[in-house]
Formats: structure tokens, sequence, C-alpha cells
């Protein structure tokens, strides 16, 4: 059976500008941001639907394509900085793998 994999929605790439591999811990990234109503909204609404699939984005720090499973996010409270948005919410991938570049195009 083929595995979806969904794309991590543009409107919240700004979400992923702090997402770090986590040190320790192996295909772990982490990022903890302060998130519009609007971005929390689509934050869940993706979550959701991706639930149980792959999800694609790319690694801030290296422009890498990866894929991973979207963990729940987790609500910490408030936003760290005064008007930076409505929550500050944690967001994590487990078994995080990078994306290997296409191989020559083979013909079948």
């Amino acid at each position: 059976m083929v595995e979806l994999v969904r794309e991590w929605p543009r409107s919240l790439e700004r979400a992923l500008s702090e997402i770090r591999a986590v040190s320790g811990r192996s295909g772990c990234y982490i990022a903890e941001v302060d998130l519009s109503e609007d971005e929390v909204r689509t934050l869940n609404l993706f979550e959701a639907s991706a639930r149980h699939e792959h999800v694609s984005f790319r690694d801030p720090e290296t422009a890498q394509a990866c894929f991973a499973y979207l963990n729940t996010p987790v609500g910490l409270g408030g936003p760290r900085a005064p008007g930076a948005g409505i929550a500050r919410v944690r967001i994590s991938f487990t078994d995080v793998q990078r994306v290997r570049p296409a191989e020559a195009h083979e013909t079948y």
C-alpha cells in the first residue's frame, strides 16, 4: 500500500524557522514558536489530516528536503514576546529522514 506524504503548509513555513535536530536523539527535530490564531488553527487542521502519515518539510539550516512523522503539537502557554501571537507551541518530528537527490533518470 502506498503511503501519502503530506507537504508542510506554506502558510506555516515561519513556524519551522526555529526547528533543529535534538542533540542525543537521532531522527528527532523540535521547535518552540509563537503562533498567531490563524497559524494555530492551520497547524491543528494539518496535524489532524497528516496523522499517521509522513510529512515533508525543508530543514531551515540546510534547505535539504526531509520527511518524518509529525507529533501532536503541544501548547506551552502564552507567547514569549508580547504581540507575537496568541500561543507558544512545541512542534516536533520523529523518524526524520533526509531525502536523497534523485538518481539519474532511468527509462523503463
